[in-house]
């Protein structure tokens, strides 16, 4: 790791910005900004620490939100309340001292590399807890193991550092405490757990996340029941985290059109592949965790289908819809050795009618063709007309109906 220049603190042009928005008050910058910017990495979220309570630091926050063209509003309860702005470009979170001063705040952080604060503008940078030379190091360290236990998020949180951070290693007597208090993490908010998965599976390198969740024993933990949990599988196929990156994929336009869904699908794999409503308290967006829940659950069906009758991978596209992007790069991460690119072209071609096929023939006119009326008979046979279409059984009105007049007995039962 190379030694740290504090100077890159002093040289931050979006620092003075802010703390002149606030309007020059008493203020220091702590968390991930500080440490981001000492390591060279880019940084959009600013975490403040100002005196006095929520009320005192009102001015300040409404202040800086007029001057970025931002709303300022509360969040979070009791003393974790803060003061938060964003824009589409920089979040600012303004958190009062309250009654602590600014030792005890520093001693309640999570990691040393968080614990450092800077004195705005100029300096100086204050570091009780030997976060520089853990910087230095690239070490990963707690700064107490009491406040892991009173925020058990800040367990996930290790995992999705090792995965952002490739040149760090875990403190080995933090790991340790990492291990005795992984049960802890049931009692977490499901919403701030699900924030930092989201993060953790859009890091550089997922696999070693995904590792650290295992080693850690907190995987199992994060799923309701953990008797779900399938250790087993989750260690056997955890190379495909590594193809998940996209230079490695087998399918790279597939990865891409994905997204976060496809690494999601791994952890829901491995968590027995739960109904998408079942990880709506993590607070992922609607369209993410179903595409991911999809995915997972069509797994066994997507990987033999590859190299199958056409027919096949056409119904499995209508199957799993618009999710079909995360079910192929899914799938392919765990079994590359297949051509998915083939399957791709088609998903590109026909996707779109494959997914929502136009009718060849209307209700009436099924019901008429069948002599049956509408109901649930009447529902199934629809259904089994259209995925006939889509295996390309038939192709027109015509078609429909000599497959209707073929089929009517067993449409029927």
């Amino acid at each position: 790791m190379p030694r740290i220049d504090i100077s890159a603190l002093e040289r931050d042009l979006l620092l003075r910005g802010v703390w002149e928005g606030l309007g020059t008050p008493e203020c220091h910058l702590t968390g991930g900004y500080v440490r981001d910017l000492l390591l060279g990495r880019e940084s959009a979220d600013l975490d403040l620490v100002l005196p006095g309570d929520l009320d005192a630091v009102r001015g300040p926050a409404r202040r800086l939100a007029a001057r970025l063209d931002a709303g300022a509003h509360v969040l979070g309860r009791d003393e974790k309340r803060v003061w938060r702005i964003e824009t589409p470009s920089l979040k600012v979170e303004l958190w009062p001292l309250g009654s602590l001063d600014l030792g005890s705040d520093i001693r309640r952080r999570d990691f040393t590399c968080n614990a450092l604060m800077w004195q705005m503008p100029d300096g100086p940078l204050i570091d009780q807890v030997g976060g520089i030379t853990d910087l230095e190091t690239g070490t990963l360290r707690a700064v107490k193991k009491s406040n892991l236990e009173r925020d058990p998020v800040r367990l996930v949180r290790a995992a999705r550092f090792l995965a952002q951070f490739p040149d760090f290693e875990i403190d080995q007597t933090t790991a340790g405490w990492l291990r005795s208090l992984a049960s802890r993490v049931l009692r977490s908010p499901s919403e701030r757990l699900g924030q930092e998965l989201l993060k953790l599976v859009a890091a550089s390198d997922l696999e070693r996340g995904f590792r650290a969740l295992l080693d850690f024993g907190l995987m199992q933990h994060m799923v309701r029941p953990a008797a779900r949990f399938d250790d087993a599988w989750m260690t056997a196929n955890l190379d495909a985290a590594t193809r998940m990156q996209l230079s490695t994929h087998p399918s790279r336009a597939a990865l891409a059109a994905a997204g976060d869904a496809a690494p999601l699908a791994m952890l829901l794999r491995a968590w027995g592949s739960p109904h998408p409503d079942a990880t709506a308290p993590y607070a992922w967006p609607r369209s993410l965790r179903t595409h991911a829940a999809l995915a997972a659950q069509l797994l066994d069906q997507v990987i033999p289908a590859v190299d199958g009758p056409v027919g096949n991978r056409r119904a499995l596209i209508h199957r799993a819809g618009h999710a079909f992007p995360a079910a192929l790069a899914f799938a392919a991460a765990i079994e590359p050795e297949h051509n998915w690119d083939r399957w791709w072209r088609l998903w590109r071609q026909r996707g779109p009618e494959l997914v929502d096929p136009e009718p060849l023939l209307s209700g009436n006119e099924m019901s008429a063709a069948l002599g049956i009326p509408p109901g649930p008979s009447l529902g199934r046979a629809i259904d089994a007309l259209t995925k006939a279409q889509v295996r390309g059984k038939i192709h027109t009105a015509g078609g429909a109906r000599r497959w209707l007049k073929k089929n009517v007995e067993t449409l029927e039962r």
